[in-house]
């Protein structure tokens, strides 16, 4: 029957999207293991029934509060100075829904659903990752199985973000932009810098455009003939605008999303001078990087990916990634590590340089699998970079 569909089959004959399938979900099991090991070694009095609650640290428990009793009409001293308001709808709306129809642990639904977004996230990336099996299996343990599992398999909005960027870098490739408008609409919804995806679908546009051979004074009568693109600008805010249009409604600031950073200690500047400020903080005795270090360097490998993007002449996800760290970088360093690897575009620069050689892609794979434990205890400990 899957030979007269035509599916692919591998050598032994298993239909290749068997195989697709399988890496993700064998190593989402291998994940959930090794991170109930490291719970049941480094959490607050561990025990079965207390996992995958005993995982939720930072903002996973805002999200947990989210889900269940919506946006604070005004701040919550009791918790901090500040209300849930920074943290986008999205993600929060679709736990809060599932939880309502079935009461179930909502740690446990969180969990479920990343690990389902997860492995959709490396589904869409197999043509992205040009079919290549290597850097395909690598993918997949990055995402639930390796060192920022804990990003993509818990109750942070993260894995959704990966996954309907790669959904947008899938569309733009096949140059279905209303697609990727939509696409980017859930997307700028889901985290702030999700509405300035806007900018990379232009770009993509325009390089298109100027492939084609087309000249610039052509542009508006191509635009009148084919709105698609301005279908698609049009759409990618309207995530943002309804988050807004709500935040009005309810508590009489539309952009409470923006100023509530102030009460969270995040001061805008120099995003340069953050940067500088944080490799240049040395740690006060040993060698081991600090907190701003390690924070910094993340930042100057999601730049250098940036660079690569460009230099291969994919500038509106280097566009798109070069905002997505210069924006949060401006109010400082704090999460810094956990945005980059949230940028789909960047982790799949380095995970396709990973998987070129066989050596490498071994030994990065046992990596991952290996950090796993360990990066899960350092959430659990409360090891700071990893906030």
């Amino acid at each position: 029957m899957v030979a007269d569909l035509g599916m692919p089959r591998t050598r032994r004959g298993v239909p290749l999207a068997v195989i697709l399938v399988a890496i993700p979900v064998g190593f989402a099991l291998l994940g959930l293991l090794l991170r109930l090991f490291a719970y049941l070694v480094a959490g607050w009095e561990p025990h079965l029934g207390g996992y995958p609650d005993g995982l939720c640290r930072w903002d996973c428990q805002w999200y947990v509060i989210l889900a269940k009793s919506g946006y604070d009409p005004f701040p919550v001293p009791e918790t901090i100075d500040a209300g849930n308001w920074a943290f986008f709808p999205l993600f929060p709306m679709i736990i809060g829904g599932l939880y309502a129809l079935s009461q179930a642990d909502i740690m446990t639904i969180a969990t479920g659903v990343s690990i389902a977004f997860s492995i959709a996230a490396a589904l869409v990336a197999w043509p992205l990752l040009e079919r290549n099996i290597r850097a395909y299996t690598l993918y997949c343990a990055f995402l639930l199985c390796g060192p920022f599992s804990i990003y993509f398999t818990s109750f942070l909005t993260e894995v959704l973000f990966v996954l309907l960027t790669n959904c947008i870098m899938l569309a733009l490739r096949r140059s279905n932009y209303i697609a990727a408008g939509g696409f980017a609409a859930l997307l700028s919804a889901t985290r702030i810098v999700g509405v300035f995806m806007v900018f990379a679908i232009v770009v993509q546009y325009l390089a298109e455009y100027r492939q084609k051979g087309e000249p610039w004074r052509k542009l508006p009568a191509h635009l009148w003939q084919k709105p698609e693109i301005v279908l698609a600008v049009l759409l990618t805010p309207l995530g943002l605008f309804g988050y807004m249009a709500y935040l009005h409604f309810y508590m009489g600031d539309a952009l409470a999303f923006s100023h509530v950073q102030r009460a969270w200690g995040r001061v805008p500047g120099n995003p340069f001078y953050y940067l500088w400020m944080a490799l240049t903080d040395w740690p006060d005795t040993g060698f081991w990087p600090s907190t701003n270090q390690w924070l910094g360097l993340s930042v100057v490998v999601g730049l250098g990916a940036t660079a690569v993007l460009a230099l291969r002449r994919q500038y509106a996800m280097a566009l798109f990634c070069l905002i997505c760290l210069i924006v949060p970088l401006s109010l400082g360093l704090a999460s810094m590590l956990r945005f980059v690897t949230a940028l789909s575009p960047i982790v799949l620069v380095v995970i396709t340089w990973l998987a070129r050689s066989r050596l490498i892609y071994a030994v990065s794979l046992l990596g991952f699998v290996a950090a796993d434990y360990f990066f899960t205890t350092g959430w659990l400990q409360e090891w700071l970079p990893l906030v």
